[in-house]
């Protein structure tokens, strides 16, 4: 039989290289793995995963619900044990998945935050005229609410994935999957005067966007950068690099894009997740509609 420790590195190479899946995610399956393989081992006496059972996944399920982990936790390490079963079975090293009848938690309908229009417009009409280090923010900033692209997508943007004549710019999103994101004249204006007047000539980088010293954006910057302008500007609850994505999206729903369009420049696989952005429109017409004197 083969062993656990060889079982998870197949497992971990085949995301890594086959799923081109980040180390962060790989990292975070294996820690999911082995609290799932120290529970069984401990509750159960069992240490092969061939030998587990529909019964003891349940069981974990009730176990980390007791432990007060939120459904999305609970379901994210549930997404991790399915996912390897599936590779097991798929190399066949077990004949049947455990785990493919143990359903997900019910998720309560979570709507997203978003900044407000008139909170966008004020910000972003101030921040436009910034010079100096603060024109790279403003950059930033205005990319990832024009064109609703992850903070990864943004950081690993480079220079030749840039097309200013024909206004857009190639990203690569989850699993490395290539998609065209179109950007506006005043996008393509903002992105010209960074060029000229902010980029670091004497320190080359492949990245598009670099900080003063020539290294490129990292999270940790990216974030702080947004949170900054955000408390400046809007009420919104979470100030992160999302919101400006969640911001994007909603916007463009609100003012009658269709939602399959909107789904393709996020990148969605799936039209299901780009639906809670409809929830959200729901939530802001039924806000509005209590204006009314009759309400």
């Amino acid at each position: 039989m083969v062993t656990t420790a060889r079982l998870f590195q197949n497992y971990l190479d085949y995301l890594s290289f086959q799923k081109s899946y980040s180390s962060h995610t790989v990292d975070a399956y294996l820690k999911d793995l082995e609290q799932f393989g120290a529970y069984q081992a401990k509750e159960f006496d069992v240490s092969a995963f061939q030998e587990t059972n529909t019964a003891i996944i349940r069981s974990w399920v009730v176990f980390l619900m007791e432990a007060q982990m939120t459904a999305t936790t609970v379901n994210r390490k549930l997404s991790t044990l399915k996912s390897f079963f599936k590779y097991l079975r798929m190399m066949d090293v077990i004949e049947v998945n455990p785990a493919a009848k143990v359903r997900n938690l019910k998720l309560p309908a979570k709507i997203p935050s978003y900044v407000r229009k008139a909170e966008a417009n004020r910000l972003f009409d101030d921040i436009s005229s910034v010079t100096g280090e603060a024109s790279l923010e403003s950059t930033v900033m205005a990319l990832l609410y024009n064109t609703g692209i992850r903070r990864a997508e943004l950081i690993g943007l480079k220079a030749e994935d840039v097309d200013l004549v024909k206004g857009q710019i190639k990203v690569f999103g989850k699993g490395k999957k290539e998609r065209i994101v179109p950007i506006g004249k005043e996008m393509v204006s903002q992105l010209e005067k960074y060029i000229t007047t902010s980029r670091e000539q004497e320190n080359p980088s492949n990245h598009f966007f670099v900080l003063p010293n020539g290294k490129p954006l990292y999270p940790k910057w990216v974030y702080n950068c947004v949170n900054k302008w955000l408390k400046q500007y809007s009420n919104v609850e979470k100030k992160s690099p999302h919101v400006l994505r969640h911001s994007f999206a909603t916007h463009l729903l609100q003012n009658g894009a269709e939602i399959a369009a909107i789904k393709e420049l996020l990148g969605h696989s799936s039209l299901a997740s780009t639906q809670i952005y409809a929830q959200s429109d729901i939530a802001h017409l039924k806000k509005v509609h209590k204006l009314h004197p009759k309400s």
